[in-house]
């Protein structure tokens, strides 16, 4: 058997860390402790008429499956712990279920690059709320459109993996683009039959979305409510298929109180999220339960909460930004737990819920405050034949620093 967990192996009993973990990660919805118990014969979540059935792992059978969790697809954990066809030492010994390690090299490791939401011409960046028109003085105005920032970062970073060896993929291959390799225009048109009942079985959309889908919705309103989850599935997918060391997904966030961001704010924040802070309504579902488990068993958390540490803090070195304390955004307070690391904050989002493995949910910097603002559009580089700011390019050169870090890589 491998060697106990890092976690507790030092004299921390499996009960009193998990107990820990739970209260540290998943205590923002109090519902939570009545649907899970730790004790001192394992581990059960719970099930009822609401919550369909429940699952139950003794403490030998969490230390057999914790190293090896993040790497067993969803079919075959619900064949080794739900109709238990095979006994977990069996399965834990078949050569080919690998347990996720991280390489102090990045030679041939996998990186997952996720360019957040989707970008394009700024009627696009209209339809899914993310562009906005901000008024420097009377006379000049620059647009942003945060789907191109976070595209060029992207491509940015995977050329800096790319010539150190990693294998890296991303999710969407140019601005308006969706990660099902198509654009928002061309998703409407394929609304077929056939089309709804690949998406339902394939897991990416539920039956309240598809009647959404036949609503007739106006653009905007088919994105946020449908399209936007249909396409973060997606996301997930493959990233999860491609099976990566690490993943990095890039954002760039806005002042919340900035109303309309019409006008630049003086704000300006680094900070990261990571998996935690679920809802009781995730274990609702057969899926939403195996998914816990995973992140209360795995280390990903743990390690999501290194790897972004170290991203966040080369950001704030290397962009003289602040890292966003708990007071600095009304979402921090409200959504997120507070993790061991300055900036870094769990918090219950769509990606950090369903990516396995390491990952960094970056948000480097205010697109909206006056300075960056001028920065991310004084588009002075050249690279592949795109002009891009020197500001992003400051941005990906942190992440790729921040990822070496981590991985004890000396650039």
């Amino acid at each position: 058997m491998l060697l106990l967990f890092h976690f507790y192996a030092a004299g921390q009993s499996q009960q009193a860390y998990y107990q820990q973990k739970l209260n540290t990660y998943f205590s923002k919805d109090h519902h939570i402790k009545d649907l899970v118990s730790i004790n001192q014969n394992g581990i059960s979540i719970h099930g009822d008429k609401v919550n369909g059935e429940g699952i139950f792992l003794n403490w030998q059978q969490v230390q057999a499956l914790a190293p090896f969790i993040s790497t067993i697809s969803e079919p075959e954990l619900k064949k080794l712990i739900i109709d238990k066809k095979d006994s977990l030492p069996y399965f834990i010994q078949k050569d080919s279920l690998q347990k996720r390690n991280t390489p102090h090299s990045l030679k041939g490791m996998k990186i997952a690059i996720d360019p957040g939401h989707i970008g394009g011409a700024y009627p696009m960046g209209e339809t899914e709320s993310r562009c906005m028109t901000l008024a420097i003085d009377s006379t000049q105005r620059i647009q942003l459109i945060e789907g191109n920032l976070t595209f060029f970062t992207a491509v940015l970073l995977k050329h800096m993996l790319d010539s150190m060896g990693a294998q890296t993929m991303l999710t969407r291959n140019d601005t308006g683009i969706s990660a099902l390799g198509i654009t928002f225009a061309q998703w409407k048109k394929k609304k077929n039959k056939n089309y709804l009942d690949s998406l339902i079985n394939n897991h990416l959309i539920s039956e309240k979305n598809i009647h959404l889908l036949n609503a007739h919705l106006a653009d905007k309103a088919l994105f946020s409510n449908v399209f936007g989850s249909v396409d973060m599935a997606a996301r997930a997918e493959k990233i999860n298929a491609f099976q990566p060391d690490i993943t990095v997904i890039i954002h760039y966030n806005v002042n919340e109180k900035n109303t309309g961001w019409s006008h630049a704010t003086d704000k300006d924040y680094v900070m990261a999220f990571v998996p935690g802070c679920i809802t009781a309504d995730n274990l609702k579902t057969l899926p939403g339960k195996l998914n816990f488990l995973r992140l209360l068993l795995s280390p990903d958390i743990e390690q999501s909460v290194r790897l972004s540490s170290d991203v966040a803090r080369n950001i704030s070195t290397t962009l003289n930004v602040p890292l966003a304390q708990k007071t600095d955004a009304t979402y921090l307070t409200e959504h997120c737990l507070s993790t061991p690391a300055e900036g870094i904050y769990s918090r219950d989002l769509a990606l950090t819920r369903l990516i396995k493995g390491p990952l960094v949910y970056g948000e480097p910097l205010y697109q909206d405050n006056a300075r960056e603002c001028i920065l991310l559009t004084a588009k002075t580089d050249t690279f592949s034949g795109y002009l891009v700011s020197k500001r992003i390019e400051l941005v990906a050169l942190a992440y790729y620093k921040g990822i070496l870090e981590y991985l004890q890589i000396n650039n």
